[in-house]
């Protein structure tokens, strides 16, 4: 792959002045090393960076794949999906595989073709199932709730640590619940009563998001906001 020939100066300067507001502002930010912009740079700004550094001549383009590519790679794989509603334009490549109402995502960010690595694919295959077989019905509850809120089709990512279960729309993630997951190496007995006790803590992302889950009431679950104790 041919290596990025960078703008000059004053060209690099144009085309940023150029870029629409919130676009210029973010890589504005971003090429002065901002300290408070970098410790909170979210997905969809790190995607709007990543392009205009290629336009800038400042990175390499990076290999993609369209929607029939990637549904052709997950089936070698044994899973059959889809492109969901609500995909966010950050996220494309997101891609549904349903089960018992729950659009159930998986995003393994391209790192099959980038860097030849699978482990993204096989581990979110491995989780996606023990979500289906061990936390249904906490997940569906959750994933109703979020449809309730009036923001269009909402999702079901599986994350690749098998605790973590993330929540989102078009407009990116609502919340991140992380499960108690018994310890494999404890008593199976004693580990189902103390998860029957417990709940899964519910974490909003993003102050927006956190005024829609204050609320929230539902078997198995605690509301975690940032600051704030955890609802009873």
């Amino acid at each position: 792959m041919p290596q990025a020939t960078p703008m000059s100066k004053e060209d690099q300067l144009a085309y940023i002045m150029a870029l629409p507001q919130d676009e210029m502002l973010i890589m504005a930010r971003y090429l002065t090393r901002d300290p408070k912009f970098l410790e909170s740079v979210d997905v969809r700004a790190a995607k709007l960076i990543e392009k205009h550094l290629v336009e800038l001549g400042l990175a390499e383009a990076q290999p993609s794949q369209t929607d029939d590519e990637r549904i052709s790679m997950w089936a070698d794989y044994g899973l059959k999906v889809s492109v969901p509603q609500g995909r966010c334009e950050f996220s494309d490549s997101l891609m549904l595989a349903e089960h018992g109402g729950v659009p159930y995502c998986v995003d393994e960010h391209s790192d099959l073709i980038r860097h030849g690595d699978s482990y993204s694919i096989e581990r979110s295959i491995i989780n996606r199932q023990g979500l289906i077989d061990g936390y249904h019905d906490t997940i569906k509850s959750v994933y109703n709730y979020c449809l309730s809120l009036g923001k269009g089709p909402a999702w079901v990512m599986v994350g690749t640590a098998p605790e973590q279960v993330f929540f989102g729309y078009d407009q990116g993630y609502f919340a991140i619940l992380y499960l108690e997951i018994p310890q494999a190496s404890l008593d199976p007995e004693a580990q189902h009563g103390k998860i029957n006790k417990r709940k899964h803590s519910l974490v909003p992302q993003y102050e927006k998001h956190e005024p829609l889950f204050e609320r929230l009431k539902l078997p198995g679950v605690k509301v975690s906001l940032f600051g704030r104790s955890p609802s009873p």
